[in-house]
């Protein structure tokens, strides 16, 4: 009942001073950067009736259910002042906001538009979610920029997502890029309780090796700090999908003498010891091996004698197993040694290295 008085008198009011005139003493709020910890923040904004008619504030809405206006739609007396206070809750809402209000009065002018902006700081709890990496001044979504597979010749962009925890502005500083690998950071200039991205694209024409390619990325958040250590994982593989059967038909094909070097029994204590096995081109055309590899610490010097095997001929492959270095509490060795080439049916082949170990 008391509501319909208040809209039926504000319809008179409206009716009675259609030639009334209002100011506002601001349209716009910037609240600056603040904590997610403070909850809900306030602001005021002042209407002055410049009339000499009563007038009033009929409605306010936000756009957003996150701002609430406050006000009040009694009629103001000429010369008098309205006012509306404006909460937005920041719980759960880090970055850069801005909100509007739209008020409609009964005074010139009926409608405007109120907006209030600022940047909300992240709470500790609300970023571990989403940058869950703490690295001095700034939070990241992660420490590792994975390529996936890459096919050799493309350029594959990848990024990641960082936030500037402090209530200053930052200007992040990458100060090792691997040299097959451009970066930069998006924007180059970060305010307070804003994202950015460390943004990359890889040359896969440029990089070291065929297959897993690792390395990283160092980055400053500001002068003076520790690096943030970015790691970077691809996969550089070759492009079979354009050849036609004829050329399937004539390509390599790598075969090895044997898919394991078996070598029973080692002693820890015994000394380094050299093994072999052959490649073999079973295929009609040149055979090119790309890379020779093996993660294993005990598996090294891995070589060979020539990367490019004409059909129907085979070269030799030395590795040399140094038992020291196989982990104390292991019973087995268990090693593989990784070959790849441009045989399309077989791009990497695997030869195992194994032993019981006494």
């Amino acid at each position: 009942m008391i509501r319909h008085l208040l809209h039926l008198l504000a319809a008179i009011i409206i009716t009675l001073s259609a030639s009334a005139q209002a100011s506002w003493t601001a349209t716009a709020h910037d609240f600056g950067a603040f904590s997610e910890d403070l909850g809900t923040v306030y602001c005021t904004f002042s209407l002055v009736n410049t009339s000499s008619q009563p007038i009033a504030i009929l409605s306010a809405r936000a756009n957003c259910g996150c701002t609430r206006p406050e006000y009040s739609t009694a009629p103001i007396a000429p010369g008098d002042t309205a006012t509306i206070r404006v909460g937005f809750d920041a719980v759960g809402r880090p970055g850069r906001f801005q909100k509007q209000i739209v008020v409609d009065c009964s005074a010139d002018p009926l409608r405007t538009r109120l907006t209030i902006s600022g940047t909300v700081i992240g709470a500790a709890n609300t970023l571990a979610t989403r940058f869950p990496i703490q690295a001095g001044a700034i939070r990241l979504r992660t420490l590792t920029i994975p390529y996936g597979k890459v096919i050799h010749g493309t350029t594959p962009g990848q990024y990641i997502e960082a936030y500037n925890t402090t209530p200053d502005t930052i200007r992040p500083t990458i100060i090792h890029t691997p040299s097959y690998i451009s970066s930069s950071i998006q924007p180059p200039v970060v305010p307070p309780g804003e994202q950015f991205i460390v943004s990359t694209i890889l040359y896969t024409t440029r990089t070291p090796e065929w297959g897993p390619v690792t390395d990283s990325i160092l980055v400053a958040p500001r002068p003076g700090d520790n690096p943030v250590k970015i790691e970077t994982v691809a996969i550089v593989a070759e492009d079979f999908s354009h050849l036609t059967d004829t050329q399937l038909a004539e390509a390599p094909q790598l075969d090895t003498s044997t898919t394991a070097l078996d070598l029973r029994t080692i002693s820890r204590s015994s000394s380094p010891a050299r093994h072999s096995f052959d490649i073999i081109n079973r295929g009609r055309s040149t055979l090119v091996v790309r890379r020779i590899s093996c993660t294993d610490p005990a598996v090294s010097n891995i070589s060979i004698k020539n990367t490019r095997i004409k059909p129907g001929k085979k070269t030799s492959v030395t590795v040399t197993i140094d038992p020291a270095l196989i982990p104390s509490s292991a019973e087995l060795l268990n090693a593989r040694v990784n070959i790849i080439a441009n045989d399309p049916a077989n791009p990497t082949t695997t030869v195992r290295v194994v032993a019981e170990v006494k």
